[in-house]
């Protein structure tokens, strides 16, 4: 059997294969830092609390956003949840997080590192009652915050399940249980094993309050009270400051309206600015360090190479404070033979070839464009050719003349193919 805990709460068993698997995602976590933040500022009193929505697909639990809870005390002096503002800020919630639709899986609160105190028993059985079975508790640890194993990496806070063991016995306890006997069962809290899961969107979210945070500041709350004199010394100088500043705002109104159009930038000139201001930093850097390796090779003492009589190593002087470091000199000499490859001995050759392949490139520009306009010529003849032919159809009719509504019957004459009065005399026998 499992040794007693000494936190009452807490359960001795395990996890078991049916307890879920929680993935926390970031955004509750900021959420949580910002309950703290405002409830310590602020000087509030009373514990904090709040919701914690996700998704449940069997064992798998998802953490995904979080809000704080309203609390008020009850008659009993118990803090508890103001049922009527939390019921409406859930359902806000669940219409705003439709696709996936979000549901509330836990609650989180504040407590030390050795599990859920009796204050919270009242939330918790609420949220059980109310809005889910089994809801699962996001303890906070502050007091953790700045401890080692946070700076390690690990996170300051446990997650819990609810479960109801046996008062009198623990969970192993086989004892008998009789069909119909009123089991008397204790609310328990079992730690679970959670994984912290990361979304795009949520990088990009952490990511700037992260990048923000480096510029906030932290408000002192406990400031005295200012002395009346210094008080009213500040007010006057209140009302100096106004009409100095509406006198600058004035001016820079002005300022702005005089501002011309063509100088701002456009997202073109940005990107030009930016690529520019990158090789300015880039050639001053290189420059730097060119002129840090010439006052190195200044300073080493003179070389046996080029005074067969000096020694190999030669002992430094007031003129040459430096010893001589042949793998430092090695690693200058190879960068300098790789010089040739980066830039070529034959500038002018190099010039040339590069001209005429920039040449050789406008070139087939140009053939291009010109076989173009070759081909839209070509169309647009085609085009006119197959309006010219409609407009002369037009003109002569849809069977050369047509018929002239007169008695000359010169559509049978022409269909019948005789001469003379016959085709006539036939169409005037057809037609009478």
């Amino acid at each position: 059997m499992a040794e007693a805990s000494a936190n009452p709460l807490l359960s001795t068993a395990r996890a078991s294969d049916t307890s879920p698997t929680i993935q926390l995602h970031p955004l509750v976590l900021l959420t949580i830092s910002d309950c703290i933040t405002r409830h310590t500022l602020r000087q509030q009193s009373g514990p904090v609390a709040g919701a914690i929505l996700g998704q449940q697909n069997g064992q798998e639990v998802t953490m995904e956003v979080a809000f704080q809870a309203k609390l008020t005390p009850n008659a009993a002096g118990e803090v508890v949840l103001d049922d009527e503002w939390f019921s409406k800020r859930l359902e806000d919630f669940k219409d705003v997080h439709k696709q996936p639709q979000l549901d509330l899986v836990g609650w989180f609160t504040l407590g030390p590192a050795s599990g859920p105190q009796s204050h919270i028993l009242p939330i918790h059985a609420r949220i059980s009652e109310l809005y889910t079975e089994s809801p699962i508790l996001c303890l906070f640890h502050p007091s953790d915050a700045e401890s080692e194993a946070t700076a390690a990496g690990k996170l300051p806070l446990t997650l819990y399940e609810s479960v109801y063991e046996s008062a009198t016995g623990g969970p192993n306890d086989k004892a008998m249980d009789i069909d119909g006997a009123v089991q008397n069962k204790a609310l328990k809290f079992r730690e679970l094993v959670y994984s912290v899961e990361t979304g795009e969107a949520e990088m990009i979210g952490v990511d700037f309050v992260a990048r923000g945070g480096g510029n906030a500041t932290a408000v002192d709350g406990s400031a005295a009270a200012v002395p009346k004199a210094t008080a009213e010394s500040s007010k006057v100088e209140e009302e100096k400051g106004k009409k100095t500043r509406g006198k600058q705002k004035e001016k820079e109104k002005a300022k702005e309206e005089t501002i011309d159009e063509s100088a701002v930038l456009t997202a073109e000139d940005d990107e030009l600015l930016s690529t520019l201001t990158a090789k300015m930093n880039a050639i001053r850097m290189l420059s730097r360090r060119i002129t840090l390796l010439r006052i190195y090779l200044a300073s080493l003492p003179p070389s046996y190479l080029s005074d067969p009589s000096l020694p190999l190593n030669p002992a430094p002087t007031a003129d040459h404070p430096l010893p001589l470091n042949h793998s430092i000199l090695r690693s200058i000499s190879a960068t300098l033979a790789r010089i040739n490859i980066l830039a070529p001995p034959d500038a002018e050759a190099f010039t040339l070839e590069s001209q005429q392949e920039a040449s050789d490139v406008q070139l087939v520009q140009l053939l291009s464009s010109i076989t173009n306009s070759v081909s839209a010529a070509k169309d647009l003849g085609k085009k006119s050719q197959i309006v010219e032919n409609g407009k002369s159809q037009s003109r002569r009719g849809p069977l050369g003349g047509g018929y002239d509504g007169g008695g000359s019957n010169q559509y049978f004459d022409t269909i019948i193919g005789a001469s003379g009065g016959s085709g006539r005399q036939f169409g005037n026998e057809r037609w009478s």
